[in-house]
C-alpha cells in the first residue's frame, strides 16, 4: 500500500509541476521575499545557481545608456524584463540589483539600463529612445525570447516606458508594462507638484512633494521651454486655481512637448497590456495620477490595478500594522503573479 501511495504522490507533485498555473504561483512565492529589504530569507538564492552578469554601454539621441544584464545559467531562450529606474540615483539601489537577480534566477533575461538623461533627472522625449535602445538590445540577445519582452518602470520611467512601448517601431515588441508609481499626465503632474495639492475624486486635498519631485518638475519646465518668470511662479507655490491657469496659456509648443511624454497621450495605440501599481501616500507621484490613468484608458489596455499602504514610493518599507500589512502581501502576490503568467 505504501509504495502505491509514494508512487500517486510523486505523480501528483510531477501532475503540479508541469501544470502551469502551480508553477507560476510557486515562483510569484519565491520571488516575493526579494522585493521586501528586510526579508529574512531568500530561498532563490539558496536553490538557484547565480545568473550571468554583463556589461554594456550604447548611445541614445540624449547621451548614453549603461546597462546591465542578469541571465540564466544554461542555454535556450528565455522571456525577458527591461527593469527601469527612476531619475535621479533615488531607485537605484541594492534592491533593484536583488529582483533583477531573483527573476534572472527564475529564467528571466533582465537589463537594467541607466541613461545620463535620467540620472541627472531631465524627463523629455529624449528618454523615450534610451527605452528603445534598450528594448532592442534585449530582444537582439541570442538568449532571449523576442515574444516574450516586457517593461518594468519605477516611478517617473514608469510613464515613460508606456510612452515607449507605444511608439509604433516598438508597440508590438513590448509584451507588457507594469507601471509603478508613475503618472499619467505631465500637466496635470505640473499642477499637483506646483500647487502641493492633489484633486481625488473632486476633493482637493494638501500633498507635499519630495524635493525630488520638484527638480525633475523643473528640469522639465526648462526642457519644454517655459520661459523664467513663469518658472518661477509655478515653482513658488501657487494656489492650484492659479497653477491651472497658467498651465492653460502655455504656448501650444509648450503643450504639445508635455503631450509628447505624458501616458495620457497614447493609451489608444498602446497594444501591450498594462499594470499599474501604487502607493496611496506617495510623497513622489500622487497615486491620483494612476487612478486617472485608469479612469482615461480604453476598455481592456488595463490588466490590472493594484493600491497600496505598504510601500515608500517603490519600496515595500512603510511601518504599518499587520492588519494592513498582510492584505497588501496578498495583493502584491497576486499582481506579482498576474506579470509572471506573463512571462513564465
Amino acid at each position: 500500500m505504501r509504495p502505491l501511495v509514494f508512487g500517486l504522490l510523486l505523480v501528483l507533485v510531477g501532475a503540479l509541476a508541469l501544470w502551469r498555473p502551480a508553477r507560476v504561483a510557486v515562483a510569484t512565492l519565491l520571488l516575493l521575499p526579494a522585493l521586501f529589504p528586510s526579508a529574512p530569507i531568500d530561498p532563490l538564492f539558496r536553490l538557484t545557481p547565480e545568473p550571468v552578469e554583463t556589461q554594456q554601454t550604447f548611445e541614445y539621441s540624449g547621451g548614453t545608456v549603461d546597462t546591465r544584464f542578469y541571465a540564466p545559467v544554461g542555454g535556450g531562450q528565455h522571456p525577458a524584463v527591461v527593469l527601469l529606474l527612476g531619475a535621479g540615483d533615488l531607485t537605484r539601489s541594492d534592491l533593484a540589483v536583488q529582483f533583477a537577480d531573483a527573476l534572472a534566477r527564475l529564467g528571466v533575461v533582465v537589463a537594467v539600463p541607466e541613461s545620463s538623461g535620467m540620472l541627472a533627472e531631465h524627463l523629455n522625449f529624449d528618454e523615450v529612445d534610451a527605452i528603445r535602445q534598450s528594448i532592442d538590445a534585449v530582444r537582439a540577445r541570442s538568449d532571449v525570447d523576442p515574444s516574450r519582452v516586457g517593461i518594468v518602470g519605477l516611478s517617473a520611467s514608469g510613464g515613460l516606458a508606456i510612452v515607449a512601448a507605444a511608439q509604433p517601431d516598438l508597440r508590438d515588441s513590448v509584451r507588457f508594462v507594469n507601471s509603478f508609481g508613475s503618472y499619467d499626465d505631465a500637466m496635470t503632474l505640473l499642477v499637483d507638484v506646483a500647487s502641493h495639492s492633489i484633486d481625488v475624486e473632486g476633493s482637493v486635498r494638501d500633498w507635499q512633494p519630495e524635493q525630488r519631485t520638484v527638480d525633475v518638475v523643473a528640469n522639465a519646465l526648462v526642457d519644454t521651454g517655459v520661459d523664467d518668470a513663469t518658472r518661477s511662479e509655478l515653482l513658488g507655490g501657487p494656489s492650484r486655481q492659479r497653477a491651472t491657469e497658467i498651465t492653460r496659456n502655455f504656448s501650444p509648443e509648450v503643450v504639445s512637448r508635455f503631450a509628447r511624454i505624458s501616458p495620457s497621450s497614447y493609451l489608444t495605440q498602446l497594444h501591450a497590456r498594462l499594470y499599474l501599481m501604487h502607493d496611496v501616500d506617495d510623497p513622489f507621484i500622487p497615486f491620483t495620477e494612476s487612478r486617472n490613468l485608469v479612469a482615461s484608458a480604453p476598455p481592456g489596455v488595463v490588466a490590472r490595478y493594484t493600491e497600496f499602504s505598504i510601500f515608500e514610493h517603490v519600496i515595500p518599507e512603510r511601518p504599518t500594522t499587520w492588519q494592513t500589512f498582510v492584505p497588501d502581501v496578498w495583493k502584491l502576490f497576486w499582481h506579482t503573479h498576474a506579470l509572471l503568467s506573463e512571462l513564465l
